[in-house]
């Protein structure tokens, strides 16, 4: 074990097998040699355990792990905690990463050692069926990228530096004191996906912690990655929901880490959102109308808990 230099964390729940197969494969064929990365699985609370994968021979660097209590972060505290590499990636249950992702890695971390979190800067869609016209404005919340040039920064508002979930790597360091952050912070831990709630903020707070621990967050254009994206992602009733996710997580974001631009006299929002609302139809506008009241729902759960 003297040679692992990177703990690649798979988080997943009820996956499609077919599809995990494909992710563990694009792990295993990374150009960086085995004995430098370890692979740990957390399986949380799956219908039927990930060990039980049908027609695959897991590599014997595969630790798997299960974590009873559902929800992602719950999932990626299990595997914090379990990693024994200074550099941990988070790679979602449905991303390919290109062959060399690991090997980039590595490479700008050690080379850069006031950054602390890296990602992706190309996460592209393998879409199941293709997307609508109606549909294509509202895919970025299904986290889909295409950085053309690298973006660094300390600045926790800054967002083009800040690295999406998928295929994130954070220093180990900074994953624990985020995790320990957890315990003062009750409502950061309810800031990612949870059975059906669709909230998103988690891998965003887990990336600022770099910011607030003094290093840098970046995105890389030559970290590339394939996200596979179900035709279900695309029903409307989802992508509704995930808009809303979005909002909720966006003004909690907002909040926890002193963001501007969230006027807090509502009658100016409410002016806005109805001056919008009636330029919109169809799923623009139902969108629109769930990511309102996602937001006021939102503020009224930290009034809730800061008064």
């Amino acid at each position: 074990m003297g040679m692992l230099e990177v703990s690649v964390i798979i988080c997943t729940n009820n996956p499609k097998f077919e599809i995990l197969k494909r992710t563990v494969e694009a792990i295993i064929q990374q150009t960086l040699p085995q004995e430098k990365w370890e692979l740990l699985i957390v399986d949380n609370n799956s219908n039927t355990s990930v060990k039980d994968l049908p027609g695959f021979n897991w590599p014997t660097s595969v630790t798997h792990l299960d974590e009873a209590k559902v929800g992602l972060i719950s999932a990626r505290i299990k595997g914090i905690k379990e990693a024994k590499a200074d550099l941990l990636v988070f790679v979602d249950d449905d991303n390919y990463l290109k062959a060399d992702y690991l090997e980039i890695l590595i490479k700008t971390m050690h080379s850069m050692p006031l950054l602390g979190v890296l990602g992706a800067g190309k996460i592209v869609p393998a879409f199941e069926k293709p997307p609508s016209n109606e549909e294509l404005p509202f895919l970025r919340s299904l986290a889909i990228r295409n950085e053309v040039r690298a973006h660094f920064s300390n600045a926790v508002g800054y967002h083009k530096a800040i690295p999406f979930g998928a295929g994130l790597c954070i220093r180990r360091s900074i994953a624990l004191n985020y995790m320990e952050s957890l315990r003062t912070r009750p409502l950061a831990a309810s800031l990612d996906r949870k059975g059906d709630t669709l909230l998103s903020g988690g891998d965003i707070d887990l990336a600022l912690h770099s910011c607030r621990d003094g290093y840098l967050s970046g995105v890389l254009p030559e970290l590339e990655l394939v996200h596979f994206i179900p035709k279900s992602r695309l029903d409307q009733k989802y992508l509704i929901k995930i808009a809303a996710g979005h909002a909720a997580s966006n003004f909690l974001l907002s909040q926890l880490w002193n963001f501007e631009g969230y006027p807090e006299n509502p009658l100016m929002r409410w002016a806005r959102y109805w001056k919008n609302r009636l330029k919109s139809n169809g799923l623009s506008r139902k969108i629109l109308i769930a990511e309102y009241y996602a937001d006021k729902k939102a503020r009224n759960l930290w009034n809730l808990n800061n008064n």
